[in-house]
């Protein structure tokens, strides 16, 4: 696909410019909002565009279109080579004609770009009138979504790479609202998939009314330090906020609390975090990376020794070690570096174990204000939470809203036990459950 524009981009740029590389992507997505049974919003994006980078006397440049014309592919390629006049960066940047992974993975299924548009609006109104028929204190169900997207990407530069890869995914989201006497509390669920059938209308509109209904009636929880339960869920929010602190360009930046850590130990030895862009279940699975790179598990912290940090190829060449494949850019935009299938390994305890570690603790199950109170360069976090108390291992008393402090590193170095309920959330960032020794925790 596309080979003719990209032919025509290579031939005029041979004289302009000394390397050039080419980036074309293509998405495809559909949204329907439901309320009240009546579709509130219904949405169909379809958009595509061509981004160049070329290097020209050692700089580079950048330029894109979304018109696929022969005079605006002329303009894009002299944009960039007179954008590249202007660069102060003194990176060294070379193309290369990388090699292909193996086996690529299956990202793509013909079956879900096959359900049609009635099926998916009827099943997101099966979630609402389940959500709000589920319990007489539900009062609300502020959103029931359905979504899907394709994309189609293809790179190829002047030293020979040229790679094209597509990949599709389907998430539903819903939204309730409890009420009983004067407390209100929220829940929500999700499904993400690759496979329709997966969608299972009833499931996901209870367990978010059960998540909502669980926090009714809830009491304020005394100031102090408790040992604290992340639920998967919400350790995986934790690591998606501070996943940027591995990115060696942040490092580079000295923007990263983990400049100069390197191959040291930062963390319990019960905690190991990989990114691994070739994970069979993650929903950032791929082949390769926005330079073509091919894709790779890359494991960071082992065992609580922080052993490597994610490299596009400047990065790396700097660093003098090899990318590891974590390339980011999108045909209107520059270089960087970004996570993949980001996680924490899951440990081997079952929940319940987890849960009886300790006489007293509280386990966290809702946080807000992770841009505001979350500081990705000292690791410093201060966050609105929900949760439960349990003693002896049983649930005993939902819990107003609190605050929850601490510091990212110190609390990689204080997780006591990880259990084996692992999930990836929609920002494919994964965990399992986690238990932290302590955290200062704050009534509101």
């Amino acid at each position: 696909m596309y080979e003719k524009e990209f032919q025509f981009i290579f031939n005029y740029a041979s004289s302009k410019a000394d390397d050039i590389e080419i980036l074309l992507s293509s998405n495809k997505s559909f949204s329907v909002k439901i309320h009240n049974q009546e579709i509130e919003s219904f949405n169909y994006a379809d958009a595509k565009g061509i981004g160049v980078r070329v290097i020209k006397d050692d700089k580079v440049g950048y330029a894109y279109t979304e018109e696929f014309n022969e005079k605006t592919l002329r303009v894009i390629v002299d944009q960039a080579v007179e954008n590249s006049s202007f660069s102060e960066d003194a990176d060294k940047i070379e193309f290369s004609s990388y090699p292909d992974i193996p086996r690529r993975p299956r990202v793509y299924s013909r079956k879900l770009d096959a359900v049609d548009v009635a099926s998916k609006i009827d099943f997101t109104k099966k979630v609402e009138r389940i959500a709000r028929e589920a319990d007489k204190r539900i009062i609300n169900v502020p959103f029931a979504t359905f979504g899907d997207g394709r994309s189609f990407i293809k790179i190829a530069n002047s030293r020979g790479l040229h790679k094209e890869d597509r990949q599709n995914y389907a998430y539903a989201v819903v939204g309730v609202l409890a009420a009983e006497k004067d407390d209100k509390r929220a829940g929500f669920d999700f499904i993400i998939s690759r496979n329709f059938s997966d969608f299972d209308p009833h499931k996901l509109a209870v367990k978010s009314v059960e998540k909502a209904i669980g926090l009714l009636g809830g009491r304020e929880i005394a100031s102090g330090g408790y040992p604290i339960i992340f639920n998967n869920e919400m350790m995986a929010t934790m690591l998606a906020t501070f996943s940027s602190i591995f990115s060696a360009q942040s490092v580079q930046e000295g923007k990263s609390l983990l400049k100069g850590r390197l191959n040291k130990i930062i963390a319990s030895n019960k905690v190991t975090i990989i990114d691994d862009a070739l994970h069979k279940k993650g929903f950032s699975t791929r082949s390769f990376d926005s330079e073509g790179y091919p894709s790779q598990k890359t494991v960071l912290i082992d065992k609580g020794k922080l052993i490597g940090y994610l490299h596009n190829t400047i990065t790396a060449r700097k660093d003098r070690v090899s990318s590891t494949g974590n390339a980011a850019r999108d045909y209107k935009g520059i270089l960087s570096v970004s996570p993949t299938n980001f996680f924490l390994k899951p440990g081997n305890v079952t929940s319940n174990e987890l849960y009886s570690r300790h006489a007293r603790l509280i386990e966290i199950v809702s946080l807000q204000g992770m841009h505001a109170g979350a500081n990705t360069i000292s690791g410093d976090f201060s966050l609105s939470a929900e949760g439960f108390l349990y003693e002896q291992g049983e649930r005993k008393d939902s819990l107003k809203q609190f605050t929850v402090s601490g510091n990212i590193l110190q609390m990689l170095k204080d997780v006591e036990d990880i259990a084996d309920d692992f999930i990836f959330d929609t920002s494919a960032c994964g965990s399992a459950s986690v238990l932290i020794k302590k955290l200062a925790v704050s009534s509101r």
